[in-house]
């Protein structure tokens, strides 16, 4: 087979394909069996009828059509393979120019992106560390108490935080609107169950006390059958509970089922996962403004048909989310007002910030000679196969490793211009920089205050084995 490569604008090549003979006639041989099959010719069974004769019944154009079926992409693909062009999982663009005597073929081609990074070295961030406090801490730990709770029968009137059993009747015009038959309800103040109000209504009551009162349901409420009009409620409480929290001992403590056996150990814990939490969440927003700021210096190319197909899969994941709440794509678009070519436009708009983001974090992993050592990777795969999205995931494959790597390769360069660039204001220039998340116990610690590492951060945490095959 013969193919020319012309480079065109935007990062594409055109390959002028003539496919031989050879080649065609196999390809018109499987359209005779595929046809043959499937009509049906006077004095021959199905399948049986010689080439000739479907050539005169259907007519060669219409042969030669079910032929290049099957001929183009192979054409293309065997091209495209030959002529050494490394892939982008991007679909090429292909046109038939001629078919008869020869075959030709034109495919136009993405080519990979390329990003020119400005000097980023010059970029500085001066964001400060959060300093944890012991409000935080205290925060954490009547969070642990109240995770332990119990509730307990009150003999005084409700108040705001309880557990009431109740029977409610609700009526909306006579219609039956929320009713309960002695069940548990926790009067919490701003609730909107049922209605805004009703909790409020309940404080107040003691065991044993029936109350009538009558609320006027808000004009936004999502029944709109009720919405804007006025519910009678009538109330019977059988039972008032208080919530008692357990005292903050050494045995609840060690209740947890953690490696700590005291209370101090236990503010320790916390006082370390927050300390985890705040470098996290500096090296994250650092980490945002940094790929922010090489995207606006950076100069693109980037073919159209990438961010088109990239597009094609921003529509389909928005079309997946929404059929989740069975909602219609179409109703989706009326109802937020907006044309099947506005929706379009902001998917290609979000596929190239993607595609822009993503490249120069790897354009960066290159110049800055980022490297992952194979003990690096195997590490951060046992991290990743102890958590729930990747427990029943083989990552012990060379794609997910080469992906794995990729991705720690990405975090390895941002890490690097961060420590380059993140001056915070009174900091000591001697000092060593922590602004990066590292593997500590405190970050990994399965306490219920705890704040886990998040694998490979700057892989959007997808499936290495998708990662794969996204990268270009």
């Amino acid at each position: 087979m013969k193919f020319t490569r012309d480079e065109g604008e935007n990062r594409q090549a055109i390959l002028h394909i003539e496919v031989e003979e050879d080649r065609v006639e196999k390809h018109l041989q499987r359209a005779h069996q595929k046809v043959s099959a499937r009509i049906n010719i006077p004095g021959f069974r199905k399948g049986k009828a010689p080439r000739s004769i479907v050539e005169q019944f259907v007519g060669r154009d219409y042969l030669l059509d079910e032929a290049l079926e099957s001929l183009v992409p192979e054409a293309v693909g065997v091209a495209i393979e030959e002529s050494d062009i490394e892939s982008t999982h991007t679909p090429p663009r292909v046109n038939v120019v001629e078919r008869q005597p020869i075959v030709k073929i034109d495919a136009t081609v993405a080519l990979p992106p390329l990003a020119t990074l400005g000097d980023y070295k010059k970029l500085r961030f001066d964001d400060q560390l959060e300093v944890v406090t012991d409000e935080q801490i205290e925060e954490q730990l009547t969070q642990v108490q109240e995770s332990a709770a119990t509730w307990e029968s009150a003999t005084r009137a409700a108040k705001l935080g309880d557990m009431l059993t109740i029977t409610s009747k609700g009526l909306v015009n006579g219609k039956e609107f929320a009713n309960v038959e002695n069940g548990e309800f926790l009067a919490t103040a701003g609730s909107m169950n049922p209605v805004p109000g009703y909790a409020e209504q309940l404080k107040g009551m003691k065991e044993g006390e029936t109350k009538e009162f009558d609320i006027e349901i808000p004009a936004d409420y999502p029944n709109e059958k009720f919405a804007g009009k006025t519910a009678n409620f009538t109330v019977e409480v059988a039972e008032v509970k208080k919530k008692e929290l357990p005292k903050l001992t050494d045995a609840l403590a060690a209740s947890l089922g953690e490696d700590f056996k005291t209370v101090a150990e236990l503010r320790t814990r916390i006082s370390d996962n927050l300390e985890a939490q705040a470098k996290d969440t500096l090296r994250r927003s650092l980490e945002e403004q940094i790929v922010d700021a090489l995207v606006a210096e950076a100069e693109f190319e980037i073919s159209p048909m990438i961010i088109e197909h990239e597009a094609e899969h921003v529509l389909e994941d928005q079309q997946r989310q929404l059929a989740q709440y069975n909602i219609d794509f179409q109703q989706y678009m009326q109802g937020i007002g907006k044309s099947t070519e506005e929706i379009v436009d902001e998917a290609k708009a979000s596929a190239e910030l993607r595609l822009k983001r993503m490249l120069v974090i790897d354009t960066l992993a290159e110049v800055s000679g980022a490297s992952v050592s194979d003990e690096e990777v195997a590490t951060e795969i046992a991290f990743m196969q102890e958590t729930p999205q990747y427990e029943n995931e083989d990552l012990n494959t060379d794609e997910a490793r080469d992906a794995v790597q990729r991705i720690l390769r990405r975090r390895a360069a941002i890490d690097h211009v961060i420590d380059a660039t993140h001056k915070p204001k009174g900091a000591n220039p001697s000092a060593k920089k922590t602004t990066a998340t590292k593997n500590k116990t405190a970050a990994t610690a399965k306490a219920k205050p705890a704040a886990k590492k998040k694998p490979a951060s700057s892989a959007k945490a997808t499936s290495p084995s998708k990662a794969a095959k996204s990268d270009k």
